[in-house]
């Protein structure tokens, strides 16, 4: 069994990290790295204006977004100035935060490996030069993917499946934040997890942070009970019976656990299915081959047929009698 505080527990090796280790997060199968650049600035964009906007709204307007749970009655969450603070107690509101971070820098590092290819320098000059300084940078961005890629789904599965109280919000704002932070953050997350290059995680390293984060969240909802007398979610209410509170503890629990299972198989899939039609694809070539190609030509390469190691070759034609 691996020593779980060891590098190779995560995936990782001791010696200095390839190329390759940063490229897979600024890569694509399928797109190229400058529309990929692109649609990953335009998410970050979205989830930045998002909040943006929203709180600029709550700042001087109100409205109610009904809610509900597993043996809890209906009850309404009023959005307003005092919910600017209370989100970010909110898991829904965190994962948000960490979308728009993730797209942002992973989008700049993916502009910073298009343009140094188009000048023929070497590729992943940021990503790489930080993974190549410390472990530490590796590790952090491996599993802040890993976490991007996961956490998103049990957000929208639970919403959708469990909280979701009819009717419909009558409030515009209200129906524009619960699509976004419930339906288009998961909408990202598939893109990401389709698009990305990024191979599948070590299975038990990365699944034992993404609990453990989990958990942790479990800690700050409590403290912001203990701070700010208000719990983030109803069922964290001990009013409602501790067999709830168990109930969903490890409800939780074994959805994130499946969730990221399966991220995990879909990453596994693509990159096998990948490694066949990787150096036929113009979006997913070789270091090497996006070189020549996007770099700029050498005047002092010599356009003629006049190299001494070049022949032309000798063609026999053969005419049947």
């Amino acid at each position: 069994m691996q020593n779980p505080l060891s590098l190779s527990f995560f995936g990782m090796s001791s010696r200095p990290p390839s190329t390759d280790a940063a490229r897979q997060y600024v890569t694509s199968y399928i797109l190229h790295p400058y529309a990929l650049a692109l649609l990953r600035s335009i998410m970050s964009l979205y989830c930045f204006s998002t909040i943006i906007i929203g709180y600029s709204w709550l700042a001087h307007d109100s409205a109610p977004n009904t809610l509900k749970d597993i043996h809890i009655p209906t009850y309404t969450l009023l959005l307003d100035v005092g919910f600017i603070g209370e989100s970010f107690s909110f898991f829904t509101f965190l994962t948000w935060w960490s979308l728009a971070f993730y797209f942002g820098i992973s989008a700049f590092h993916t502009f910073d490996y298009a343009r140094s290819l188009r000048r023929g320098g070497k590729p992943d000059e940021l990503l790489q030069r930080s993974f190549s300084y410390h472990w530490s940078f590796e590790l952090a961005y491996s599993l802040w993917h890993t976490t991007v890629t996961t956490y998103p789904f049990l957000v929208s599965i639970v919403f959708w499946a469990m909280m979701y109280g009819s009717p419909w919000p009558t409030s515009k704002f209200a129906q524009w934040i619960n699509i976004s932070v419930h339906g288009l953050n998961s909408l990202f997350t598939i893109f990401e997890v389709v698009f990305s290059a990024a191979r599948p995680p070590a299975f038990l390293g990365h699944l034992l942070v993404v609990m453990l984060v989990l958990s942790m969240y479990l800690g700050l909802a409590y403290l912001s009970k203990a701070t700010a007398d208000f719990y983030p979610y109803a069922w964290m209410d001990p009013q409602f019976g501790w067999q709830g509170i168990v109930a969903h503890v490890f409800g939780y629990a074994g959805g994130m656990i499946g969730i990221y299972s399966v991220v995990w198989g879909v990453k596994w899939i693509t990159s096998r299915i990948a490694e066949g039609p990787r150096t036929n694809s113009d979006s997913a070539l070789t270091e090497d081959d996006e070189k020549t190609i996007w770099s700029k030509p050498d005047s002092s390469c010599s356009t003629h047929n006049d190299s001494k190691e070049w022949k032309e070759p000798v063609v026999i034609v053969v005419e049947e009698l």
